[in-house]
C-alpha cells in the first residue's frame, strides 16, 4: 500500500529543499579540499621532465614495428632509445617495478639478425610478418600484478616481496608470440584497489604533467611511463577504472574491452572468478591507431571474428548521445568547468566536421553508481577471499585495528586506502538479507537495458572520465568515490575507450570516455581516433627538442 498522497507531496518538497543544499555543500567541501592541497603543494619543487631529444620515442608501436620490418630502423636501436629514456625520467617519475634492460637488448639484437637473414636469403615477406608478428622488435611493458616469469608478482603487498612468477600471463605471452620485447614492469596501487598508485614495496608514482599530483591507479606506472615517452606499448587491468584514470590523468588511450576477450589468466595475484564481466585486461596507449592492433594481439581469433576488429567503421553511421554527469550524486564531485567545455566542444565538432548531432540525455540511475557497482562485485567475488585475508595474501587475514594503529605510528605495513577499505569490510554486517536473498533483477541490469537499447550496434555514449582534473598526492583519500564515473561501466561490462582532448588552462590533461554497446569495442575505437584528429591526441609533457 502507497504513502497517502499528503506524504508523499511532504517528502517531495523536502527532497526539493535539502537536495540543493547537500549539493552546495558538497561544492563547498570539495574547493575547501582542494584549497588545502594546492597550499600545501605551493612549497613543493617543480620539476620539468627531461626534454625529448630522439625522435623515435614519439612515433606510435605500429610505426615502429613497420619501420623493423622494413630495415628503416633496428630493435636494438628502438631499445636502447627506450632503456635511455627510462633512465632519465624514472627518478622523478617511480613508475618502474622491476627492469630486464640486459635481456630486452639481447632480445632486440636476435630480431635484427633473423631480420637481417630474411632479406640476405630472401626468406622474409614484410606483409606477411605483419600478419604473424605484428609488433616484432617493438618494446613494451606490463604493471606488476600482471605475471611476468622470473620476475616479481607482489600487486604491492610486503607479504609477497619475494613472490616471483613461475610463467607469464596470457596477455604476456600473447605480446611476446606477437614479436614484443619486454622492457619492465611498473607500480600499482597495492592490491590493485585504489586509484592512486602507490604502496609500501616500491613507493607512489607521479604525474608527468605535475610531479606533486597522481599518475591515478591501479594501472599508473604505465601510464606515468607511457606519458613520458618510456615505453610504446603498455598492458593494464581494469576493475573500476584501472584503464582509464590514469590514462585520463595522463593524457592518453587506454581501451577497457568488453568482457571475455582477453585472457585473465595471471592478471592479478588471485585467480579470476569465471564468467568475469567486471575485470578486464586491455592496452594504454599514446596514439589512437595502436588500440586496434593491440586488441587483435591480446584476444583470441574468434574473438576478433565476432568483435569485427577489422572491419572498418563509417562514422556517418554512429549515432552519438552524451550524458553531462552523474546525475547530481551527493558523495561524488560536481564535473569542473574545463571537463564539461570540453565535453560540450564535442558536439559542434561533430557537428562541423561529420554534420552529426549529439544528443542530450539523462539516467538517473547514475546517481546510485557506487552501490551498483558494489552490487555487482559482490555478485562476481561471492564466495572469493575477502580484503581482509587478500592483504595478508590469502593466508590468514590482518588484524586491521594492529595494523591501522601501525600505521598512526608510521610503521605500516599496507597503505590507507587499503586499510580503511579493509576496515569497512570488517565493520560490514555479513549475513544481510540482501546477501542472502540477492535481488534477481539488481540494478545494474535495469541500467545495462536502457543503455543497452540505447546505443544497440551503432551508437556510442560520450561520458566524463572522471569529475576532476589530475588531483594532487593524498587528495583522492578525501574524495573516495570519484572513480564511480568509471567504475559503472565495469559493473555493465561496456566497453569504453580513453580519449584525451588537449589540456586545460593550468596544463593538465582533458579527457572523455566513449561507451560502446556489447561487443562494439571497434565503434568507441573508431571515435577516438577520429577525436584525436580533431583534438590532437597525447600532448608532450616534456619539451621535445
Amino acid at each position: 500500500m502507497g504513502a497517502p498522497p499528503q506524504t508523499s507531496r511532504i517528502v517531495a518538497l523536502l527532497l526539493l529543499i535539502v537536495w540543493p543544499g547537500l549539493r552546495l555543500l558538497r561544492v563547498l567541501y570539495d574547493r575547501v579540499v582542494h584549497f588545502v592541497f594546492s597550499v600545501f603543494f605551493w612549497f613543493k619543487k617543480k620539476t620539468p621532465l627531461p626534454p625529448v631529444f630522439n625522435p623515435t620515442l614519439l612515433l606510435s608501436a605500429t610505426h615502429l614495428a613497420r619501420a623493423i620490418r622494413e630495415r628503416k630502423m633496428t630493435s636494438a636501436g628502438v631499445v636502447r632509445s627506450y632503456i635511455s629514456r627510462i633512465s632519465d625520467v624514472n627518478p622523478l617519475l617511480n613508475a618502474l617495478a622491476q627492469e630486464v634492460f640486459r635481456d630486452a637488448l639481447q632480445e632486440a639484437r636476435r630480431v635484427d639478425e633473423r631480420i637481417a637473414q630474411g632479406y640476405d636469403d630472401g626468406s622474409l615477406n614484410p606483409e606477411i610478418l605483419e600478419e604473424t608478428e605484428p609488433f616484432l622488435g617493438v618494446p613494451f611493458t606490463v604493471k606488476e600484478s600482471i605475471a611476468v616469469a622470473g620476475l616479481n608478482h607482489t600487486s604491492g603487498l610486503i607479504s609477497r616481496r619475494f613472490v616471483v612468477a613461475y610463467r607469464d600471463a596470457d596477455v604476456v605471452e600473447r605480446m611476446k608470440e606477437a614479436g614484443g620485447i619486454l622492457l619492465a614492469t611498473t607500480n600499482v596501487s597495492e592490491l590493485g584497489l585504489w586509484w592512486e598508485s602507490e604502496n609500501r614495496l616500491y613507493g607512489k608514482t607521479n604525474n608527468p604533467y605535475d610531479l606533486n599530483r597522481t599518475a591515478g591507479g591501479s594501472s599508473g606506472g604505465e601510464s606515468a611511463l607511457m606519458c613520458a615517452c618510456g615505453t610504446p606499448m603498455s598492458i593494464g587491468s581494469d576493475v573500476g577504472g584501472s584503464l582509464r584514470t590514469p590514462a585520463f590523468f595522463c593524457g592518453l588511450f587506454s581501451h577497457k574491452p568488453t568482457p571475455g576477450h582477453v585472457s585473465l589468466r595471471g592478471v592479478g595475484i588471485m585467480a579470476s572468478p569465471d564468467n568475469n564481466s567486471v575485470f578486464v585486461a586491455g592496452p594504454i596507449t599514446r596514439h589512437a591507431e595502436d588500440i586496434i592492433p593491440m586488441l587483435k594481439v591480446l584476444c583470441t581469433k574468434e574473438s576478433i571474428t565476432k568483435l569485427r576488429l577489422s572491419e572498418p567503421v563509417n562514422l556517418a553511421h554512429v549515432r552519438l548521445y552524451s550524458i553531462a554527469d552523474d546525475d547530481g550524486a551527493v558523495l561524488t564531485s560536481p564535473v569542473c568547468r574545463e571537463l564539461r567545455q570540453a565535453q560540450d566542444s564535442i558536439r559542434k565538432y561533430f557537428l562541423q566536421v561529420h554534420d552529426t548531432t549529439v544528443v542530450k540525455m539523462r539516467l538517473p540511475l547514475l546517481s546510485q553508481s557506487f552501490s551498483i557497482w558494489r552490487e555487482k562485485m559482490a555478485e562476481i567475488y561471492r564466495g572469493h577471499p575477502g580484503l581482509l585475508s587478500q592483504l595478508g595474501d590469502n593466508k590468514d587475514e590482518i588484524d586491521i585495528w594492529a595494523e591501522i594503529v601501525r600505521a598512526a605510528l608510521g610503521r605500516a605495513n599496507h597503505t590507507w586506502p587499503a586499510l580503511l577499505q579493509a576496515a569497512g569490510e570488517k565493520l560490514r554486517i555479513r549475513g544481510s538479507e540482501e546477501e542472502r536473498n540477492p535481488d534477481p533483477y539488481p540494478r545494474w541490469r535495469i541500467l545495462l537495458g536502457k543503455l543497452q537499447r540505447t546505443l544497440g550496434s551503432n551508437g556510442v555514449l560520450l561520458y566524463p572520465s572522471h569529475p576532476t582534473l589530475a588531483p594532487y598526492h593524498r587528495e583522492p583519500l578525501m574524495l573516495p568515490l570519484n572513480f564511480t564515473y568509471t567504475a559503472i561501466f565495469n559493473a555493465l561490462g561496456l566497453p569504453v575507450t580513453q580519449v584525451p582532448l588537449g589540456l586545460s588552462s593550468n596544463g593538465l590533461p582533458l579527457g572523455i570516455q566513449v561507451v560502446g554497446g556489447l561487443g562494439m569495442d571497434r565503434l568507441t575505437v573508431a571515435v577516438a581516433a577520429d577525436l584525436e584528429k580533431g583534438y590532437g591526441g597525447w600532448k608532450c609533457p616534456a619539451q621535445i627538442l
